[in-house]
């Protein structure tokens, strides 16, 4: 059976990772929401949000088969913007991370989508479009990049929305 220690919602973010997570998952994590707060965004339970737009959303659990827990990223920008060139490393590292739908039954109106990541096409993909699994260090410094430009695209009006 699962534990979902991010229910509580007198908990901050930084309290239920407390809760589930330990060592090395847990420092990455901790570090990651720093970074997100460091920048102006801020939570709502696990969910990111930046002037009101959605960012991210952090989801971790622990159970029988995580027993140390275990943690991910959904979601992160997947448009281009001129005015801010993204290094081709930190597209590709978005476009290999890409969720393909898996029928969980989420019923979201984007479920199986078709959509444009950075320049290539996928097919099928998840409402979530990019998913980050457990990450390391090094992962998150390409993520902690996507983030900075979703906020960018935030501040200067070039997000669409979803």
């Amino acid at each position: 059976m699962s534990e979902q220690n991010n229910v509580n919602t007198n908990l901050t973010v930084e309290d239920k990772l407390k809760n589930t997570l330990s060592g090395d998952a847990l420092n990455n994590a901790l570090d990651f929401v720093a970074h997100l707060r460091a920048i102006g965004m801020t939570p709502e339970d696990t969910r990111f949000f930046y002037k009101g737009e959605y960012t991210c959303i952090i989801i971790f659990f622990k159970d029988e088969n995580h027993p140390s827990g275990c943690w991910f990223i959904c979601d992160c920008p997947i448009e281009e913007y001129d005015g801010f060139p993204l290094d081709e490393n930190i597209k590709a590292f978005a476009r290999t991370n890409v969720a393909m739908c898996r029928n969980c039954g989420c019923g979201h109106e984007n479920m199986g989508a078709n959509k444009m990541i950075f320049g290539q096409y996928f097919e099928g993909i998840c409402s979530s479009e990019c998913q980050f699994i457990e990450p390391d260090a090094e992962a998150l410094e390409k993520i902690k990049k996507l983030m900075d430009y979703w906020k960018l695209m935030i501040d200067e009006g070039k997000y669409k929305g979803r």
